[in-house]
């Protein structure tokens, strides 16, 4: 009897140095994880709106500064209404007033000297569709030489939105725009700075909004010579874009709680249950509701390859919850099979099921705290 007691004692004191272990590693590394993940969230947004940086993943342009040749179009636009955003379908539509100023003795902005472009836009939206077009004013000022026109446009783009860090996700809403002929040699866009805005209207259901935008130019490389015999076959050119960001983002720790108050409260009654009269209940109760969160958020993101935050605290408290109903079912099979259990057994599991509790504190604190801190 006394080595089968002092067997169970080296097995339960295996078990609680095999938990601090794996859990002070398993808290060390998803840490860095999510540090790493919302380091990089946050440098590709800052990446995709500086002007001297090539986006990643695409074709880089042969320079950033502006061709002696190229002549000057000033280009800005006022964010009127967003219809709609959809996160997991990776698109939005949204209406803006556009405009463009240019000197008409330097280019032919409209191509109206052009007979392959006479009566056709000038612009295009990048990786979007141009649902609706409303000529606004135009208006010649020979004496100053400067040509203007405004349109009001309704558009419909097509935009990856990194979902890494959602719950607490924020994301640049960019409406990317380039003439459709002319490219940088002969044309670049300069910002207008002072009357480009987004109207206090502007609302996107489940954010919040940046009051301040962001604009700038940068060339846009196309490494293509799109079947045109005139072109040899390593063909390339740079267009002028201009970029104009909203920055949209939700607010921090309540969103976290207001997402996972279930999940939390599903795990908290785990750790009750060997309090229980039947344990095994409430644990199996626990574990479908953790699994229909996760049927919850595949609803809400997009198919991707990548564990979001959400997913990684999700599948944590799933795989939390499988070790207690291991705790509470296996472990004491294997070890108390005389029926009775001594006071260092009692301690011992007491202490497991505390370690247990700390590493889920632990573990989601750590995974909240850096991606509000380094996104």
């Amino acid at each position: 009897m006394f080595n089968k007691k002092k067997t169970s004692h080296v097995i339960l004191m295996i078990f609680l140095i095999g938990i601090l272990i794996s859990g002070f590693a398993f808290s060390y590394t998803i840490s860095s994880f999510i540090k790493d993940m919302a380091t990089n969230v946050s440098k590709n947004m800052k990446d995709t709106m500086d002007p001297k940086v090539p986006d990643s993943g695409k074709t880089v342009s042969d320079s950033f500064l502006i061709p002696p040749s190229s002549k000057k179009v000033v280009i800005g636009t006022y964010l009127e209404r967003i219809e709609d955003l959809n996160i997991k379908e990776s698109y939005w539509t949204y209406e803006f007033y556009l405009w463009f100023k240019w000197n008409p003795n330097e280019i032919d902005f409209l191509g109206e000297k052009s007979l392959a472009h006479q009566n056709e836009l000038p612009f295009t939206v990048i990786n979007g569709e141009i649902l609706k077009t409303d000529l606004v004013d135009r208006y010649t000022d020979s004496i100053n030489k400067v040509e203007y026109i405004q349109y009001y446009v309704k558009a419909k783009s097509t935009q990856f939105f990194d979902v890494s860090l959602y719950p607490i996700d924020q994301h640049n809403l960019i409406i990317p725009i380039e003439h459709k002929w002319i490219d940088r040699k002969n044309l670049y866009f300069e910002p207008d700075t002072k009357d480009s805005k987004v109207s206090s209207r502007v609302m996107v259901n489940g954010y919040e909004k940046d009051n301040s935008v962001k604009m700038i130019e940068k060339p846009h490389a196309y490494k293509s010579a799109r079947g045109n015999p005139k072109f040899s076959a390593d063909y390339k050119v740079d267009f002028s874009q201009y970029r104009m960001a909203v920055r949209i983002y939700k607010g921090g720790i309540s969103v976290i709680l207001k997402l996972f108050l279930i999940l939390y409260i599903a795990v908290l009654v785990t750790f009750i249950a060997p309090f229980a009269p039947d344990p095994s209940r409430y644990t199996v109760g626990a574990l479908f509701t953790a699994a229909g969160g996760s049927y919850i958020l595949a609803s809400k993101l997009p198919s991707t390859n990548v564990f979001s935050l959400a997913e990684i605290i999700n599948a944590f408290c799933i795989v939390l919850i499988v070790a207690m109903i291991a705790i509470l079912g296996i472990l004491p099979s294997l070890i108390f099979k005389d029926g009775v259990i001594d006071s260092f057994e009692k301690k011992m599991i007491r202490v497991i099921n505390l370690v247990m509790f700390i590493f889920f504190i632990l573990i989601n604190s750590s995974l909240i705290y850096f991606a509000l801190s380094y996104s």
